[in-house]
């Protein structure tokens, strides 16, 4: 029996002994007083701070799911700390909120105690949004940029999205690739959302300014569609610099127009095609408030060297109806046609070769030539000539050596030169002009028939050169024959070795027969 009562005893004992340790235990942490509660008044969108200082561990609890703690963990109902001062943040956020005021509880546990720290009152659903430029300027309306986007940002103690807006505008968005199109904007309470906006164009609606008295708006809202805030919508107008147009086709190079100013055509080389307009060009040009310039220059080539002059007055253009005509002529001429907005106008129209052109020296030769950055003023440019089909073999066709600009030539007719060289064909063209460093010539295809390279290496395709009754040779490098750029059998000339003050006779033989003549007239002194 005393035995059993032995087995018995002693767990007992160890079981007073645990139960004597854990209640020394929480002896040790408990405190003698929480701290005193808090009245934390706010408003949705708030992030309101409290400190309290304890001699315990603790932890916090809130009862409300629209007031939480602010810690490194993130947003919770729950949270705690060690001993010491400490510093509380919330986040008040929009949730269940409504035209009263509401309330929440947050309680402390410390100690082997618990009680309210503090007690947290919500404002009433008075809720805002407003606007602000990127330089946190408020701003009361929502401008639209033209080709770029004007930035804005947006701030409410509530949960938004925009709603409606005009049709021809839109939102953007800076993503990793740059700005993108988006159908709406929202936000959180309590942080700035920034987005962008721009109009869309059409040729028509950019070309006017858009005010607040012309009563566009955008509508944001809140989750439930109860609370609405509209802003105005505004636009500048496009810019005085900026100006935007499209032609009767998608290339404004390669075009041609007939002697008679009635037949306007370019041909797409990619497939061969030509498309035909007659009498005039229509184009479509937008700028601000229909306010624009256009300018026609002729590009005159003189010895192989183009140049532009301004004041082409053979060049009309209607700007009621923005559609292009070009007088007859019975000569090959060039044209160029730029349209500037008011701005750019101004800005360089009394000095206007200055700004448009510079020289470009890619082929030796300093050649004008429009400047990139006003390449996108280009409306225009053809060349007018005989559009009548003579052949390949018709004329001939002389071009500078360095430019490849064409020199035109003109009918001979002085019938004694003629007869003493046996043609009865005959041109003639000037020379060019000489060139520091550099020896230029021209270069010439009679287009005569067989007069290939093929007849030339057999022989049958020949070519005399005359200067003062002397014969230019190829051995002392005065000329050359061999195949052009377009590959076709061509002579060189690059003049006489002396002085060049008296024209040279060029005849064209085939199987020993004088087919062409061409009279090169001397250099410009």
């Amino acid at each position: 029996m005393n035995k059993l009562l032995k087995r018995l005893y002693l767990p007992a004992v160890m079981f007073l002994m645990a139960a004597t340790l854990v209640t020394s235990c929480e002896k040790e942490e408990s405190i003698d007083k929480l701290p005193d509660m808090l009245e934390i008044r706010c408003n949705a969108g708030d992030r309101p701070t409290f400190v309290f200082t304890i001699e315990a561990s603790w932890q916090l609890s809130s009862d409300a799911p629209w007031c939480k703690f602010i810690t490194h963990e993130g947003e919770v109902l729950d949270t705690s700390g060690s001993a010491g001062t400490n510093i509380i943040t919330l986040k008040i956020t929009d949730e269940n909120i409504k035209n009263e005021p509401t309330y929440a509880n947050i309680t402390i546990k410390a100690g082997g105690k618990m009680t309210i720290i503090a007690h947290v009152e919500r404002g009433a659903n008075t809720l805002y949004m407003r606007l602000y430029d990127v330089t946190d300027t408020p701003i009361n309306s929502i401008e639209l940029g033209y080709n770029a986007w004007i930035p804005f940002r947006v701030e409410a103690n509530f949960r938004f999205a925009a709603t409606a807006k005009p049709e021809w505008m839109e939102f953007g968005i800076d993503a990793e690739e740059g700005i993108v199109t988006t159908t709406t904007i929202t936000g959180v309470p309590g942080e700035q959302t920034e987005a962008y906006a721009r109009i869309v164009c059409d040729g028509d609606r950019e070309r006017f300014p858009i005010t607040v008295d012309d009563g566009y708006t955008v509508t944001f809202s809140d989750e439930a569609g109860d609370n609405i805030f509209t802003f105005p919508v505004t636009y500048a107008g496009m810019g005085g610099s900026d100006i935007s147009f499209s032609g009767p086709t998608e290339s404004n190079f390669g075009w041609e127009v007939s002697l008679d100013g009635k037949t306007f055509r370019q041909t797409d080389e990619a497939t061969n095609t030509t498309t035909t307009f007659n009498d005039t060009l229509q184009f479509d040009i937008t700028s601000l408030n229909d306010e624009y310039y256009v300018i026609g220059f002729e590009k005159v080539i003189e010895r192989g060297i183009p140049t532009y002059k301004e004041g082409a007055n053979w060049i009309k253009f209607d700007n009621d109806s923005q559609t292009l005509s070009v007088e007859a002529t019975d000569n090959t001429r060039y044209g160029m046609v730029m349209v500037f907005p008011p701005s750019v106008y101004n800005t360089i129209r009394a000095e206007m070769k200055d700004y448009l052109f510079e020289l470009d020296y890619t082929s030796g030769i300093g050649i004008e030539t429009l400047k990139y950055d006003y390449l996108k003023y280009l409306l225009l440019e053809f060349t007018q000539h005989d559009f009548e089909d003579k052949g390949s073999e018709h004329g001939m066709y002389v071009y500078h050596s360095l430019t490849t600009c064409e020199i035109l030539c003109s009918a001979y007719n002085d019938s004694a030169v003629m007869a003493k060289y046996g043609v009865t064909e005959a041109y003639t063209c000037p020379f060019v002009n000489s060139v520091d460093g550099k020896r230029p010539g021209i270069i010439i295809d009679p287009r005569i028939e067989s007069w290939t390279t093929t007849a030339h290496e057999s022989g049958n395709a020949t070519a005399e050169v005359w200067y003062k009754d002397r014969q230019l040779k190829i051995t002392e490098n005065e000329y050359y024959l061999g195949e052009n750029k377009d590959e076709r059998m061509a002579l060189h000339l690059w003049g006489p070795n002396d002085s060049f003050n008296e024209s040279v006779y060029v005849v064209f033989k085939v199987d020993s027969q004088a087919r062409k003549l061409l009279v090169v007239t001397p250099p410009a002194q």
